[in-house]
């Protein structure tokens, strides 16, 4: 309750009066959203009862008012603070146990033979996930392998004149959502290459094509711009743990 007045003080109140009070206590969460005439509309009164009203409960005016809804409830979230960031950390824990959980030793080992033995190594990443494939090149070329990023879907749909039965292909995919990806998979099947995905969505039509399937656990981070936007972390414990395999 954003006004709390003496008893006495609420008596000697017009009824009109009294309705406002009413009204913004228990709306408080739109006052910062409405003008002092949308409330005299809401509550069927005029400007100058709202501004009276208002003044007789201890504010200059409406902005202050706002300000002190403002206040309150920055208070309570600070008060919330520790809880939330618990719930954060408690997200990111859970990514990484139940991603090292689901990996397979056995997996991470066939996957450091088809790189160790591969000519060449494409790696197909789109969108946010394609930093962690530049990563993932990156330390592939300074251990002195032959990596090659593809991250254009053109180069997707015409990989079959790309890849040989020599190399090897990594998907990294956080939810599979481009299409383009299964096709270069069965591109490098048909060629008979290798094809290890990391993703963490399970089952994919990428699967199919994969010799090995990594699969992390991601959790939502936020949704923005229409869009939810989901942890990469677990991709990276993948192929950070891959790395430092291969690297040994």
């Amino acid at each position: 309750m954003i006004i709390d007045i003496k008893k006495e003080v609420y008596q000697s109140l017009s009824e009109s009066e009294k309705k406002v009070i009413d009204f913004l206590n228990r709306n408080e969460q739109l006052i910062p959203e409405l003008s002092i005439t949308k409330i005299a509309e809401k509550t069927f009164t005029s400007s100058a009862t709202i501004s009276r009203t208002i003044q007789k409960c201890g504010f200059s005016g409406i902005s202050e008012l706002r300000y002190k809804i403002s206040q309150q409830k920055e208070s309570a979230e600070s008060a919330n603070a520790p809880y939330v960031v618990n719930n954060i950390l408690a997200k990111s824990y859970r990514e990484c146990t139940e991603t090292i959980n689901s990996i397979s030793s056995t997996d991470i080992y066939q996957t450091i033979e088809y790189l160790k033995n591969a000519d060449r190594i494409f790696i197909c990443a789109r969108g946010f996930t394609a930093l962690i494939a530049d990563e993932l090149q990156m330390y592939l070329q300074l251990l002195g392998y032959n990596a090659i990023i593809v991250k254009d879907v053109m180069w997707m749909k015409k990989f079959h004149r790309i890849i040989t039965a020599k190399d090897t292909l990594v998907i990294i995919s956080l939810r599979n959502s481009t299409p383009e990806l299964a096709i270069t998979a069965k591109a490098a099947r048909d060629c008979e290459a290798k094809v290890i995905t990391i993703c963490c969505k399970t089952p994919t039509e990428l699967e199919k094509y994969s010799d090995i399937t990594l699969v992390g656990h991601s959790e939502k981070i936020m949704e923005a711009s229409e869009q939810i936007v989901y942890s990469r972390i677990p991709l990276l414990i993948i192929t950070r743990t891959i790395i430092e395999y291969i690297g040994l």
